[in-house]
């Protein structure tokens, strides 16, 4: 009898193990297609070259890099970043300090709502309110379009570290006869920090791979880099989208470069929060 479980032990062990390596295998394939593909084409440019330097794909011997599309992603994100993480700071307080209050319980369901929302329709809402209106493609439409992205899971994330902080320690602020408001931002906040720093990274890790939000906004000027919000721009995923889909070669190395890098920014992000999660102390 104890053969017999040992048996079916080890068996159900085998099981979840080849279970488990199913599930990774296709994102293990994914990463390495990606490493292989795009480490080549850096290593034939050069990676301050292609770093640094403007797409040349109709030159396959040297394609040229991804330097403007790669400074357009960086001014996207700075400014998503301010506008979301400002607006959804203010939401996450609300809804973790009034939780009782119906209208702070509607704002959590909203924003729960969101994060599963197609991130199409936020470019195409912001299509019709913003591009039309100003007549132009423009880097402060794509934007406000990932400060939308961003919003609901930078606020469930603030909501949710703040929840986490002990009521003793609610009490003992508030015992120091400071209101509720400074309370919260002088010291609930700080005492969160750790948490409220993982929501925004993995909200700025979420945008910094987006592409349909950007496909109705920014234009696609992939060949400089952008001078001002209001002009058109380019961004890193956005190239990948358009050059994949074009017929050269010059072309396809450049998007399994740009793939590289994206992954690149994307996994330090990721791998920055998971230490910070390991880090919380409350």
């Amino acid at each position: 009898m104890e053969s017999r479980r040992r048996l079916a032990n080890i068996l159900g062990l085998a099981i979840l193990a080849l279970l488990a390596l199913l599930a990774v295998a296709p994102l293990a394939h994914i990463i390495y297609t990606v490493i292989v593909n795009g480490a080549n084409v850096i290593a034939k440019v050069g990676l301050f070259d292609f770093l640094t330097s403007p797409p040349r794909p109709q030159n396959p011997q040297n394609p040229g890099g991804i330097g403007p599309v790669l400074l357009g992603s960086a001014m996207l994100i700075a400014l998503a970043s301010a506008i979301g993480v400002s607006l959804a700071l203010v939401a996450g307080v609300f809804v973790a300090e009034f939780r009782r209050a119906g209208i702070s319980r509607l704002v959590l369901i909203l924003s729960l709502l969101l994060v599963e929302f197609p991130t199409i329709l936020v470019g195409l809402y912001i299509y019709a309110t913003i591009v039309q209106p100003m007549g132009t493609y423009s880097m402060l439409a794509g934007a406000l379009a990932l400060s939308l992205v961003m919003m609901p899971y930078v606020a469930v994330q603030v909501s949710e570290a703040l929840r986490g902080v002990p009521q003793d320690l609610r009490e003992a602020a508030f015992s120091l006869g400071i209101s509720r408001l400074k309370a919260v931002y002088r010291i609930i906040l700080g005492i969160a920090r750790r948490g409220i720093l993982v929501g925004i990274l993995i909200g700025v890790a979420k945008v910094a791979g987006e592409t349909a939000p950007l496909l109705f906004t920014i234009g696609g000027a992939f060949n400089k880099p952008p001078t001002s919000l209001t002009e058109p721009g380019g961004a890193v995923p956005l190239l990948i989208y358009e050059f994949i889909q074009q017929p050269g070669p010059g072309y396809h190395e450049l998007a399994w470069g740009a793939s590289l890098i994206l992954l690149t920014i994307v996994f330090s992000i990721m791998v920055i929060a998971r230490l910070l999660v390991k880090g919380v102390r409350l």
